[in-house]
């Protein structure tokens, strides 16, 4: 389509935005698609990618509006979502637990750089992969553009290479469990330091129970804190390079997060208001989750080839093994 029966400016845009990521909140609560990994974030992401390319001129009426979306809306939704993570059950996870965790987020940033570079991966895409892999999925993906500012077709391939082996693994893992002879919390556990969504790791964890759920939430939150310290780092990191203007700025928004983070953690906050800020994180993530996937052209995606999928595959390798036998050394010890 050449032209759209609209003024060009931000209402378009935003408006588009909005509609697209509550139509995908209710596809999300369709039966059968947060048990295959579809959750609300994701499906932003796919019904805007569908929408910008049956529609393309909506990307070029609604610039501004996308814009906005994309950028502080979005990041007010990452520092939000720090009302999601609590400190009280992170004991749970004892020193062990802990231990695991910083090895795998930060052997598993490791090896995206290394691999993507050896694979020949634009430095922008294996950062996004390695967070979204290494942390919580399409969040950690959306958060890490937030300090990066990379092109909506990295940021979008990044999301669905995630999305697709997260669901990989949401199946594997299960299936696996009576192989590896590990008990209900040494399985959850095993899940939490190697699935990619919340929602994934929910799902998977649920075939061992509520013990292995529990484990499974405690060492996932246990990455998930991890974010705002890892955004810090790559943004000190950008800043060294010669990184495009705009990328490698301080990220305000990671030291709310952590003060969201802070205040959940005080038990200050009315239950009723920390429910209602985790959904507005929500919201703000799935609106501007929705405009990169409006702004994202299959052509530009296909250019990424074969590499994204192998660096991303060589990535949940490297958990599904790593997490496994840093949970087995556990259990030895």
């Amino acid at each position: 389509m050449s032209s759209l029966p609209l003024m060009p400016g931000r209402p378009v845009g935003l408006a588009s935005a909005i509609g697209i990521a509550l139509l995908s909140a209710l596809l999300a609560r369709m039966p059968g698609m947060e048990s295959s990994g579809l959750g609300w974030l994701p499906l932003s992401v796919l019904v805007g990618m569908a929408a910008g390319n049956l529609w393309p001129a909506l990307s070029m009426y609604g610039a501004r509006g996308l814009h906005l979306a994309r950028g502080p809306l979005m990041r007010a939704g990452i520092a939000l979502f720090g009302l999601r993570i609590g400190f009280a059950d992170l004991g749970a996870a004892g020193i062990h637990g802990a231990v695991a965790v910083v090895l795998m987020v930060a052997s598993t940033l490791l090896l995206a750089d290394w691999l993507g570079r050896l694979l020949g991966v634009e430095r922008d895409l294996r950062l996004l992969i390695g967070c979204g892999s290494a942390i919580c999925g399409a969040a950690a993906v959306a958060a890490a553009d937030g300090v990066i500012g990379a092109r909506a077709r990295h940021v979008s391939a990044a999301v669905l290479a995630v999305v697709v082996f997260g669901s990989a693994c949401m199946f594997l893992l299960p299936a696996l469990q009576p192989l590896s002879g590990m008990d209900a919390h040494q399985f959850g556990m095993w899940v939490g330091l190697s699935v990619h969504e919340l929602g994934h790791v929910v799902a998977a964890a649920s075939a061992g129970g509520g013990d292995a759920t529990a484990a499974a939430l405690v060492e996932k939150m246990g990455r998930v804190m991890l974010l705002a310290p890892v955004l810090m780092l790559l943004a000190r990191g950008l800043r060294r390079t010669s990184a495009p203007e705009g990328s490698g700025r301080t990220p305000a928004f990671a030291c709310v997060f952590v003060l969201m983070m802070l205040l959940n953690g005080s038990g200050l906050l009315p239950p009723a208001v920390q429910q209602a800020g985790v959904m507005a994180a929500q919201l703000l993530l799935a609106i501007g989750l929705a405009a990169l996937g409006m702004q994202t052209r299959l052509s530009d995606m296909g250019g990424a080839g074969v590499r994204v999928w192998l660096l991303a595959g060589g990535l949940c390798i490297h958990l599904v093994v790593g997490a496994a036998i840093l949970v087995l050394i556990g259990a030895w010890s």
